[in-house]
């Protein structure tokens, strides 16, 4: 099957016993670098074309989920990342297998049936008053008087409803209302809604300096379609080279970041609304303090190739798979040596062709690659 037939056939939610993959419609876009959601049915194309027959998938850096979600009716996904709002997203997005009873929450008239029970509590929790909290006074024009410093992430009355609903959210499960599974559900949802409302240029780095018009609509929680499987799936929020030994897997899906732009700096807002825990923020956009562990040597030029190599060579896969961008750090070259040298063999590369993130022309400036190489690890025999 083609490239744009497998996206025709993905895209209208067609064959999808036949394709074994979650239809695009049924992955939520989350503004991301790096995003692998135009290029999933390429993925899935490639790895068919390969004859791989695996039972395990390791997505090793998780992001927003989008490559975990597309393939958990086809695998046993396991997912990482080791940023808490993306554990969020993966525990929505990917671990959860039925529709959350929310058995614990009683208001009146509230429907037997689960998902109208959900939409009911998303209605809830859309309706809440405003809360003046931590996004309020530090990320909102309110900021000013705050910290002295005027932060336009969020209008005043969309602040004031992400505190809210974070609040609630966060008594209902210490209170025991909500299971883990109801909580990270309803969280995912809330995360989706900001980066719908958020008035910023993708990342959350640098506020845009006038409001943009997405900026003004209401936040609003959607109901997250749940995927059933005949798989279980577990997810982690751990760095990676913690949990080597504790995964064994058939293939090692390796989307590491490629660039100089560290994850925890360029989305520390969404991982404070994720975590909640008024952290010392500093600086005109309120970023939140870290440390270098959460830092990612993949993003660095002197340590990536290391770490790289340290990676491939640690994972416990009989297949790795690594997608990486053409403009990244590493060269094509530069993988396939660390490869070789890591214990692959029968190494395959493929290029795909996509147009570069928010591009308004068709430049062919505009056009750059996404490496994929495959590999067998020698021994890899599970």
């Amino acid at each position: 099957m083609e490239k744009q037939e497998v996206r025709d056939c993905l895209d209208r939610g067609m064959f999808d016993e036949a394709l074994r993959v979650v239809p695009l419609k049924d992955i939520p876009q989350f503004r991301i670098i790096g995003s692998k959601y135009n290029i999933l049915p390429d993925i899935y194309r490639i790895l068919e074309k390969e004859n791989i027959e695996a039972y395990s998938f390791f997505d090793v850096f998780s992001g927003s989920a989008v490559v975990g979600r597309f393939f958990k009716k086809m695998f046993s996904v396991i997912s990482n990342d080791n940023l808490y709002f993306s554990y969020i997203l993966q525990r929505a997005l990917i671990v959860i297998n039925k529709c959350p009873s929310f058995s614990n929450l009683n208001f009146d008239n509230i429907p037997k049936d689960p998902k109208e029970r959900v939409y009911r509590i998303l209605h809830y929790l859309n309706n809440l008053k405003g809360v003046e909290g931590f996004i309020y006074r530090h990320y909102t024009p309110a900021s000013k008087d705050a910290d002295g410093v005027e932060r336009k992430y969020f209008t005043t009355e969309n602040g004031m409803k992400i505190d809210a609903i974070r609040i609630q959210i966060q008594e209902w499960f210490e209170n025991g209302y909500i299971s883990e599974d109801e909580y990270f559900y309803l969280l995912a949802s809330l995360l989706l809604a900001v980066q719908k409302i958020a008035n910023t240029s993708g990342t959350y780095g640098a506020f845009n300096k006038f409001w943009d018009a997405r900026s003004y609509k209401p936040l609003t929680l959607r109901y997250i379609e749940i995927i059933p499987s005949k798989f279980n799936h577990v997810a982690y929020n751990e760095d990676i080279f913690d949990l080597l030994e504790k995964v064994t897997c058939d293939i090692a899906y390796i989307d590491p970041p490629y660039n100089s732009r560290q994850y925890i700096t360029n989305y520390h807002l969404l991982e404070t609304i994720a975590k909640y825990d008024n952290p010392k923020i500093k600086g005109k956009t309120g970023i939140r303090e870290y440390g270098d562990q959460e830092r990612s040597v993949f993003c660095s030029k002197k340590g990536v190739q290391d770490a790289f190599f340290k990676l491939v060579k640690g994972l416990k896969a009989k297949y790795i798979v690594i997608s990486y961008n053409s403009e990244g750090l590493l060269s094509k070259n530069q993988i396939i040596q660390i490869l070789d040298e890591g214990g692959l063999r029968d190494i395959r590369f493929y290029e795909i062709p996509y147009r570069r993130f928010k591009s308004n022309n068709n430049s062919r400036k505009n056009i750059v690659g996404e490496y994929l190489f495959i590999g067998v690890k020698e021994n890899g025999e599970l």
